[in-house]
């Protein structure tokens, strides 16, 4: 039976592809070159068997899919799942592996590559025969997942195993999408850096310790580093770097993050773009987020996002003129502050999330920004750093006492009601304060503390203080709708009725100037209040 014009060229590319030898290829050139012609003697030969008007027509170029069998053959291409073997296939990242170059050991997944490559096979093909090319590709390409394990750390001159301190080679086997740029160098030391100009020392060992007087909080900064290039490890938090006045040191920490992880490994994700379309697209090849600057008064209404990119969890990431994808982050995230952002989200899940690190030392007057712009860019530099935070053995992060008070001090701010809680219960005189008191009392205290805030909603107000309540051990809540009989839980006088002025809660009985009594309502008061009670 005759042999169609398809499976004529099948054939001949799977016949051509057994005999090369993948580690000593011929050109690009010399491939299109043979099998063009291997199709065109294989065409020939089945002419002499066909008639004239039914011969076979030999291309003069390779098709896109012998350039994706080829392809194929000669390089490690795969299809990367974007969350585990469960995922679609339909949203896997086409990647292939880099044997060479500053991305050695690792699978790139910008498309550009494979239409370069494609194009060394056919000088002239088209657009959509590239995109047929890719399209192939991502059909046949064999199905890996990354490489997860959390002692295995990809560097610039190969795998260091976490565990047994050893370097091992690149390897195809290892799924890695991104890598440190640096070198583990075994032999590294912490090497001084004298400055002719300035007649200064400078050595990164004694720079991070002048980064902050605790150094519970320089060691912190340590871990962190180490977190930033071992991101398969579920750290579980990201760290806010915090300072309300300038040179205070982050910035130039940030830029010795940077190059630790190396372009291209990190992302630059600013607080409010977490919910932006097309904003979290670079975390597809990024192990690392490190951003230096956010706005100053920013506020978050949607934290889905962040919360997942910190825990690792899956998220939606659209991508411009392609097919949206679900993926999972792995890695640590770094964002600076020059003021606490507000953040909607309030839940004790978000905030065991962030680790807040003060930076409350200043440099003015003592700037040297050829730390910044050459020391850390040293090779030398860069290679101890790295070798000190691969020479630990920790698994979770420290929480030094002063970045639990930076928190403390976040969630007041982040949390009016907390605040307000934390402020008012302790000047309470009741012993039953009836959630319509308690608003009236938020609100006046609200425009004193923030006049141009907008004051939560009654109900949001009170679910707020029932969520907030275990907090705080002198007081209760029997239950949101649980009215409690009155009885002499509030007989007494109620001072901060005249200091708010709460016209409504003020005795209308009384006309004269006595505080006690303008202040104690007495039979003006219901019989049953729903509210807070205080604990005996």
């Amino acid at each position: 039976m005759a042999r169609t014009i398809n499976e004529t060229i099948r054939i001949c590319t799977e016949e051509y592809l057994k005999i090369i030898d993948v580690d000593n290829p011929p050109t690009p050139a010399d491939i299109e070159a043979e099998l063009v012609t291997f199709v065109k003697e294989a065409c020939m030969l089945e002419n002499q068997v066909r008639a004239k008007v039914d011969s076979l027509k030999a291309p003069t170029k390779l098709l896109p899919a012998q350039i994706a069998e080829v392809m194929l053959k000669l390089y490690h291409i795969v299809k990367v799942t974007t969350t585990g073997n469960n995922t679609n296939p339909e949203y896997d990242l086409l990647a292939i592996y880099q044997s060479s170059g500053e991305d050695k050991g690792i699978y790139i997944t910008d498309e550009s590559i494979f239409k370069k490559l494609a194009t060394a096979f056919n000088y002239t093909i088209t657009g959509y025969e590239l995109n047929e090319v890719i399209e192939i590709l991502s059909f046949k390409a064999n199905r890996v997942c990354r490489t997860q394990n959390q002692d295995l750390i990809a560097v610039n001159n190969g795998v260091f195993n976490y565990k047994s301190k050893q370097l091992e080679p690149f390897s195809p086997k290892y799924v890695f999408l991104s890598k440190s740029k640096v070198d583990y160098n075994p032999n590294a030391t912490n090497v001084i850096i004298h400055n002719d100009v300035d007649g200064t020392d400078w050595d990164v060992e004694s720079w991070m310790a002048d980064l902050s007087d605790d150094p519970e909080v320089v060691e912190l900064l340590w871990e962190i580093l180490s977190a930033l290039v071992r991101p398969f490890v579920r750290w579980n938090k990201s760290a806010w770097f915090y300072s309300n006045t300038g040179n205070n040191g982050k910035g130039t920490l940030c830029e010795l993050m940077r190059r630790l992880c190396g372009d291209g490994s990190y992302a630059t994700i600013p607080l409010t773009d977490f919910s932006k379309d097309f904003a979290l697209e670079p975390l597809t090849r990024s192990t690392a987020i490190i951003v230096d600057e956010n706005d100053v008064g920013c506020y978050i209404d949607k934290a889905a996002n962040l919360k997942a990119v910190i825990t690792n969890d899956v998220i939606s990431v659209n991508r411009k003129f392609k097919t949206p994808i679900s993926y999972q982050f792995y890695g640590f995230m770094v964002q600076c502050l020059n003021e606490f952002p507000r953040i909607k989200d309030k839940s004790e899940s978000f905030y065991r999330r962030q680790l807040f690190i003060p930076f409350n030392k200043c440099f003015t007057g003592r700037e040297r920004k050829y730390i910044k712009n050459d020391y850390l860019h040293r090779p030398e530099v860069l290679e101890y750093v790295l070798y000190k935070v691969l020479m630990t053995n920790f698994y979770s992060l420290s929480e030094p006492a002063a970045c639990k008070c930076a928190l403390d001090e976040y969630k007041e701010y982040n949390d009016p009601v907390r605040q307000f809680l934390d402020e008012i219960l302790p000047q309470l005189k009741w012993n039953l304060v009836p959630f319509s008191f308690l608003y009236d009392l938020y609100k006046a205290w609200f425009r004193n503390n923030s006049p141009s805030g907008i004051v939560e909603g009654r109900n949001t107000f009170i679910n707020e203080v029932i969520r907030l309540l275990s907090d705080y051990d002198d007081w209760h809540c029997i239950g949101k709708g649980k009215e409690i009989r009155r009885g002499s839980l509030m007989d007494d006088s109620e001072p901060l009725i005249l200091e708010y002025d709460l016209v409504d809660w003020k005795n209308p009985n009384y006309i004269g100037n006595d505080a006690s009594k303008i202040t104690t309502p007495g039979d003006a008061l219901k019989p049953k209040y729903r509210g807070i009670i205080r604990s005996k």
